[in-house]
């Protein structure tokens, strides 16, 4: 019997092996030979210390060329026309389930993988999170930036570490505005807010464990004991998940108490209103859960880090530093004067294109965003692709595209300025494109300018030596920095 098994399993490995580089679909498009036999290509490289799939892709690119497949029935995308081609919006392609089904908000509009359904949420929610909303609650940000630029003050005998100060910030905003509940991060001592070193600490679990689909139930819904066995941590996430659930179970269970927030511009008063849906029927708790926890990270994270990737170049150059003080000087003179609007600092122009080289420069999603090509096939790069076939392209290598941005790996505001800047508006990315775009973009933008605005006109900052000379990360989805965190003296202006 035993020897019929083993010629059973060495004839069919025998026939995978020759299916996968003659007969199927992808056989034509060049990659390395594990990844085209088994997704453990991919779980190889996220789980190495020492390698990251973005930076991978690099490599693979320049060895193999624009197309390279990346898996049995994925193809990775190098060229930046190929991207606007995949994310647009005429293209309703479904997201592919083994990524966005691993985070655990398989119900929200990040996890949703249809476009039918993501677009039913989304055109909900977009009440909240339209342009004109978040001008009316531009307020609340400011107020929280304000909060951020108190705490500075406070601090400002000792070197502060901006990247957790700027995500503090962003988490404060994101859970007063969503949830009505804000953690006050920014007081934290040192800016170490439990939920933030939570994040941190699951950004590399989460990589880890993506593949096996442990996520979901190791951390997003595991129970404070088993979360400190994994992370001591994630106990913070953990505490915050907990007050959300208990928020969310009261709300559904009795909405009156919706009255009792302190504004109704949450995220609950527009998930639960009855003529928000066409047939009548608003989420369940567990998908108001994961839509906040979706939005928790997607919004505390992302804008964090393009705020210290900003300033980590602004105080490197002094003389983008200089030009960009001089500006917001200039626009607001006198500090005890009424505060530029964000409608007012947009028109800057150099503090527009200091926060769009920010953009650019920041990995943001780091990973590539995989869409399925339907049925009848497509043509993405003059290139025939069959139907079924996992497609994607990270926003990196268009930002980092010499073609398009002349030396792509410098900090250089300048290039977003005139005609010539306009031109390159479409090749900003970090919201992606089509669609299943960031739903949170404008308020995005508004902290950007607010806190970029206060910050560099209420400071004369200084990086400290403790800071790294370049900023390394890796692809965690989300970037995991490597080595120390940027960090500065923060002096109080005079004037």
């Amino acid at each position: 019997m035993w020897e019929y098994i083993s010629l059973f399993v060495l004839t069919y490995l025998l026939y995978h092996v020759l299916y996968t580089f003659y007969w199927h679909p992808l056989s034509r498009f060049p990659g390395p030979p594990f990844a085209a036999l088994t997704r453990l290509y991919r779980a190889y490289v996220d789980c190495s210390p020492t390698r990251s799939f973005v930076h991978t892709l690099d490599q693979l690119h320049a060895r193999y060329g624009d197309i390279v497949r990346t898996g049995p029935n994925e193809l990775h995308f190098h060229s930046p026309a190929a991207y606007l081609e995949i994310y647009n919006l005429k293209n309703r392609w479904d997201k592919e389930q083994s990524l966005y089904h691993s985070f655990g908000e398989d119900r929200s509009s990040f996890g949703f993988l249809t476009y039918r359904e993501s677009k039913e949420r989304k055109d909900v929610l977009s009440r909240r999170f339209s342009k004109k909303a978040v001008q009316d609650v531009q307020t609340t940000v400011e107020r929280i930036v304000l909060d951020l630029c108190q705490t500075f003050e406070e601090n400002s005998s000792s070197p502060i570490d901006l990247l957790y100060a700027f995500r503090c910030m962003t988490l404060d905003v994101i859970t007063y505005l969503c949830f009505a509940n804000s953690v006050d991060a920014v007081h934290a001592p040192n800016y170490e807010a439990p939920i933030i070193l939570a994040m941190d600490a699951s950004i590399p679990i989460f990589v880890r464990f993506k593949h096996a689909s442990f996520y979901k139930n190791m951390i997003m819904n595991c129970p404070p004991g088993l979360s400190k066995i994994i992370s001591p941590a994630t106990a913070g996430l953990v505490d915050l998940q907990t007050l959300l659930k208990h928020q969310i179970q009261e709300i559904t269970t009795d909405p009156s108490k919706l009255e009792n927030l302190p504004h109704n511009t949450t995220i609950y008063h527009e998930l639960l209103r009855p003529e928000a849906y066409k047939a009548g029927t608003a989420p369940s708790s567990g998908s108001l859960y994961e839509e906040s926890q979706a939005l928790l990270f997607g919004g505390a994270d992302t804008t964090g880090m393009t705020l210290m990737h900003g300033s980590f170049y602004i105080l490197s150059s002094p003389g983008i530093y200089n030009r960009l003080k001089q500006e917001l000087l200039s626009a607001w003179p006198i500090l005890d004067d009424r505060s530029p609007s964000w409608e007012e600092l947009e028109k800057l122009p150099y503090l527009t294109a200091v926060i769009k080289e920010s953009l650019r420069m920041s990995p943001g999603v780091a990973s590539p965003l995989p869409r399925i090509v339907p049925e009848s096939g497509a043509v993405i790069e003059h290139t025939p692709i069959p139907g079924g076939t996992i497609v994607a392209h990270a926003s990196h290598f268009v930002h980092r595209n010499p073609d398009i941005f002349a030396n792509p790996d410098e900090f250089i505001p300048d290039r977003w300025l005139g005609e010539q800047g306009r031109t390159l508006d479409k090749w900003l990315l970090s919201f992606s494109r089509g669609p299943r775009s960031c739903l949170g973009q404008h308020l995005a933008w508004a902290e950007l300018y607010l806190c970029f605005g206060h910050v560099f006109r209420k400071f004369d900052i200084e990086i400290d030596a403790s800071s790294p000379k370049k900023l390394e990360w890796r692809d965690c989805f989300l970037p995991e920095y490597i080595g120390p965190h940027l960090r500065a003296k923060m002096m109080p202006v005079s004037r």
